[in-house]
């Protein structure tokens, strides 16, 4: 019967023991918790040994640069034209604690923030300042996005107009819009 118990307990022990051992990869960063509460506690590349069933690893992250896949959006430029636009937006995290204690989803968050910066800062250009300012462009859309996500601690590292299209459908100026112009033109 003793021998039952002492193989149980070595079992028991060896399995708590080998899930106490945590390898963060070069690169990588962890926070662990202790019985569910973040207590400042980060691992940094190595090996580290938990305390089993007391500390365990609530999120582990990569800190290097990451690219964020954005589907082309379709945008509308001050002139009133439809386009579709491709950029190749560039991330990374600067402070696991904030990217994973501030924000529910980080990665939906970022796309969502991305999305509206965009709409927005294509919809104040025209056709043909959007074929001459993508510098200005990329620019623009790193500060504000800087800004904007800071309190999740991401760093947007790189922004980038790969293309646009112009699409096929022409926004209708209404007709106050139709007379301001007019009255510019004389």
């Amino acid at each position: 019967m003793y021998q039952y118990f002492l193989m149980v307990l070595f079992a028991i022990t060896g399995v708590s023991l080998a899930s106490s051992v945590k390898i963060v990869r070069q690169g990588d960063e962890a926070l662990v918790e202790i019985f569910g509460k973040y207590d400042r506690k980060k691992l940094e590349p190595g090996l580290t040994f938990l305390i089993p069933f007391v500390e365990t690893v609530a999120y582990k992250q990569t800190l290097r640069e990451q690219i964020l896949n954005l589907a082309p959006q379709q945008c509308t430029t001050r002139d009133r034209l439809a386009i579709t636009v491709e950029f190749i937006v560039y991330w990374r995290i600067i402070d696991l604690e904030k990217a994973s204690y501030k924000v529910q989803n980080l990665k939906e968050a970022m796309l969502n923030m991305l999305i509206l910066s965009i709409r927005t800062h294509i919809a104040t250009l025209s056709l043909e300042e959007l074929y001459t300012a993508r510098h200005e462009i990329n620019n623009a859309l790193v500060e504000e996005l800087d800004t904007a996500t800071d309190p999740w601690g991401v760093k947007f590292t790189r922004v980038e107009l790969r293309d646009f299209a112009i699409g096929s459908k022409v926004v209708q100026p209404t007709s106050i819009e139709r007379k301001e112009v007019q009255k510019l033109r004389a």
